[in-house]
């Protein structure tokens, strides 16, 4: 019987997998989120990946050997109507949440991911700038929280510059623009973190 997985042992299998199979990938949501400091609990695991229909067979072939179930039908499906697909694994109640690069904001995702590692695997998640700009288009509560924590915790770190074109490029400079004035509290005019912002 195999053991039951943790979300974090499915991203790491979830990485092995893609790098075997050179498929480019970015994992973006939650575990994007958690990556850059601001950890949260997520179920699933949202990833933005650049996938022909001439690599569908050997993707879901390569999934359903390592434990997971996922419909070929159903994937290319997706991705003729630029829609999510889902990935469910056998061995824990966590899922992947996959769609196509089909825009140039998944594009731009995919040309700025950052390397980290969980544990010795190496993954490849939305940079710090992109989770933010993305969030504050997403727009929701826990979005903005998520842009907030992500903001703060890697102040000094931050490409601004970069942060700042894609905001604008997204439609979203305004609310950077606020986001950073209500953070200010926390990272003082010199960009320091002063205080354990709000998770």
């Amino acid at each position: 019987m195999h053991r039951k997985r943790t979300i974090e042992d499915v991203a790491k299998e979830t990485a092995r997998i893609l790098k075997e199979i050179n498929i480019e990938y970015a994992i973006v949501g939650g575990i994007a989120v958690s990556s850059w400091g601001n950890v949260r609990t997520t179920v699933d695991i949202d990833l933005v990946i650049s996938l022909g229909d001439e690599d569908v067979e050997r993707f879901v072939g390569a999934f359903k050997g390592r434990g997971f179930s996922v419909s070929e039908e159903d994937v290319r499906s997706a991705l003729k109507e630029k829609t999510h697909f889902t990935i469910f694994d056998e061995y824990s109640p966590y899922h992947i949440d996959a769609k196509g690069a089909y825009q140039d904001r998944e594009l731009d995702t995919l040309k700025t991911k950052r390397s980290v590692h969980l544990d010795d695997v190496q993954c490849f998640v939305a940079s710090p700038e992109d989770v933010i700009a993305n969030k504050l288009l997403f727009g929701s509560e826990q979005d903005i929280r998520d842009a907030e924590g992500v903001y703060v915790r890697q102040m000094g770190k931050l490409n601004m510059n970069a942060l700042r074109n894609l905001c604008r490029k997204l439609g979203v400079l305004g609310q950077l623009s606020r986001l950073q004035k209500r953070m200010s509290i926390y990272t003082g005019k010199n960009g320091q973190g002063k205080k354990q912002a709000r998770s």
